[in-house]
C-alpha cells in the first residue's frame, strides 16, 4: 500500500485552499501539509500505525505559522509554510523511523508548504499567479496530530488514521 504522512489545517483554512485547488484542478486530496511525501509500506496497517505512534512518543503540541504564496518552479503554486523547530524534528523523527524499518523515504530537504495547485503548464502558472494575487493567507495553528493518508482502490488519497499528540 501507498501512504503519506501530513498535517490537516483547521476547517476554515481548509474550506479557502479547498475553494483554490477545485478552481484550480488540483489533485482532489483534501488541503493538508505533508510531513513525509508517499512512501510503499508492505505490511499492514496497524503495524505502521503503532510504529509511528512510537515515533511521535515526544512530540508535544506546536505552532505551524507561514504566510504568503510561493512556488516551485512555474509547475506549483503553495501557501508558505515556516519550517520551525519542532516541525522539523517531527519530520527528521517520522523520516528515520520509516528509513530504520526499511521504507524508501524521499531524500530531498524537507519544504513545508500546502500546495494550492500542481502540475501546471506555463500558461496555467501564469493564470493562476495573477489570480492569487491578492491572496495574502496567513496560517497560524497548533498541531497536536499527525494524518496518515493510503492510497485507496478508487485511486484517491484519504485519511485512514490520525495520531494524536
Amino acid at each position: 500500500m501507498r501512504y503519506f504522512l501530513g498535517i490537516r489545517l483547521p476547517k476554515e483554512l481548509e474550506e479557502t485552499c479547498e475553494r483554490y485547488r477545485r478552481a484550480f484542478k488540483a489533485p482532489k486530496t483534501v488541503a493538508h501539509l505533508t510531513v513525509v511525501p508517499p512512501f510503499e509500506w508492505e505490511q499492514p496497517a496497524g503495524e505502521l500505525f503503532k510504529l509511528l505512534a512510537e515515533a511521535l512518543e515526544e512530540t508535544k503540541p506546536f505552532a505551524v505559522t507561514g504566510a504568503g504564496v510561493g512556488s516551485f518552479g512555474n509547475r506549483v503554486l503553495f501557501i508558505n509554510v515556516n519550517l520551525t523547530p519542532e516541525l522539523e524534528a517531527m519530520q527528521k523523527a517520522l523520516t528515520l523511523c520509516l528509513k530504520t524499518a526499511g521504507v524508501s523515504v524521499d531524500n530531498r530537504p524537507y519544504h513545508p508548504h500546502v500546495t494550492l495547485a500542481t502540475r501546471l503548464t506555463a500558461e496555467e502558472f501564469s493564470r493562476y499567479s495573477r489570480e492569487l494575487a491578492d491572496f495574502h493567507p496567513e496560517i497560524d495553528f497548533v498541531c497536536s496530530s499527525l494524518s496518515i493518508f493510503e492510497f485507496t482502490k478508487e485511486r484517491r488519497w484519504k485519511e485512514a488514521h490520525r495520531l494524536s499528540f
